[in-house]
């Protein structure tokens, strides 16, 4: 073997040497990189000194707090059962109808009428029938003069189609007690212009009309009769 053969064999051996130490350089990096991700690092203890300072915000209320009233407190008055009749001495002309309409003789058509009329003459006194709260007094466009009397538990009565006079001291907000008189029986309501003078009353309980004759005796016709059973 030659000098330069010699030469040649020793350079390809020093490249293999070379390749096989990079091979294992590049194995040790990657299972040393393998070794670091899968391994967990130690969680670092923390001093009292070092510790932070948590701050907790209270949960946001969503229930009312409880209140700790005495009975009597706020005394409940029930609605009332029994009212006094609205017009003294006045009859029935037209009765109550919430579902089946009825004949109306100024609109000439059939409707509901969702109140009863107590026929009695003009200028006849219109009385409270229960203690209440005066919420209304207007003329209304359609049922003349109208008077609202607010009670209590979402009862509430209406008296329509009375007279343009009102009675001294009457204004929205005063006190009524049952028997007070709040108006005068006219002839201004449109809608029932052509009946015989009367009271269109009504009464409502939360927002729904009620008859009436369901809260006193009703009058018939007979002129000379007070109010009696039917």
């Amino acid at each position: 073997m030659n000098k330069n053969q010699r030469k040649r064999q020793l350079n390809r051996g020093l490249a293999v040497a070379l390749a096989i130490l990079l091979a294992a350089t590049v194995t040790i990096t990657i299972i040393a990189f393998s070794s670091s991700k899968k391994t967990k690092p130690a969680k670092p203890e923390v001093t009292t000194s070092q510790k932070p300072v948590v701050t907790t915000t209270a949960p946001k209320q969503t229930e009312p707090p409880h209140t700790t009233e005495k009975p009597g407190d706020n005394p409940v008055v029930a609605k009332p059962e029994k009212m006094l009749i609205p017009v003294a001495g006045g009859t029935m002309l037209k009765e109550y109808s919430s579902d089946v309409p009825v004949w109306s003789l100024t609109m000439e058509d059939y409707r509901i009428h969702g109140g009863i009329d107590i026929e009695a003459a003009v200028g006849t006194p219109v009385t409270a029938s229960a203690d209440g709260t005066l919420t209304l007094i207007e003329a209304d466009p359609m049922m003349g003069q109208t008077v609202e009397i607010t009670h209590s538990e979402g009862c509430k009565t209406v008296y329509r189609n009375l007279s343009t006079k009102i009675p001294e001291g009457m204004k929205t907000g005063a006190k009524v007690s049952a028997g007070d008189t709040i108006g005068y029986v006219g002839d201004t309501s449109l809608t029932e212009i052509s009946e015989e003078p009367h009271l269109h009353f009504e009464v409502w309980i939360d927002g729904a009309t009620a008859n009436p004759a369901s809260f006193f005796e009703v009058a018939k016709k007979d002129p000379s009769s007070d109010f009696e059973d039917k």
